[in-house]
């Protein structure tokens, strides 16, 4: 068996959610070039997140139309449309403009198409920008636990 399609085969992040549903799963880069049967799996498994890190560098119009294609098929909680696994800052700047653009440009193609209304695509932009990563890392709790820190005990 070819270890490049077994390391690259949605099917195998399907078995590992339904092996192991006590644990969220983040799958990054859209698993491209596997993003339409990473669809299914997000759609099917609860504990299945899908994270667009570099998906809009590697290909951007393939991650406009998966993001498209996401928002009409699996909860919009379950996707992450803008990160990165960066080691360095500086390409984070010019990533987020196409992000950005790709985000824009999905939003408002659904709705040209009618598969969404205005309002609903104006409803989505938080989320899928700042309100999903907030909730799928727990960002407010740790940031209460932070306060609660006591520093000088360090």
């Amino acid at each position: 068996m070819d270890l490049a399609m077994v390391r690259n085969n949605p099917a195998d992040a399907g078995r590992l959610c339904d092996e192991s549903k006590d644990t969220r799963f983040i799958f990054f880069h859209i698993s491209y070039p596997y993003y339409e049967e990473m669809l299914a799996v997000a759609k099917q498994f609860a504990n299945a997140t899908i994270d667009m890190c570099w998906a809009w560098i590697i290909n951007p119009v393939a991650a406009k139309d998966f993001l498209k294609k996401f928002i009409v098929t699996v909860p919009s909680n379950k996707i992450l449309t803008f990160g990165g696994d960066y080691t360095s800052v500086e390409p984070v700047l010019g990533h987020s403009i196409i992000a950005r653009n790709g985000i824009a440009l999905a939003l408002s193609e659904l709705v040209e198409e009618n598969h969404i209304s205005l309002n609903e695509a104006l409803a989505l932009v938080d989320p899928l920008l700042n309100g999903n990563a907030r909730e799928i890392f727990r960002l407010d709790k740790k940031q209460k636990l932070l306060k609660n820190l006591k520093w000088d005990s360090l």
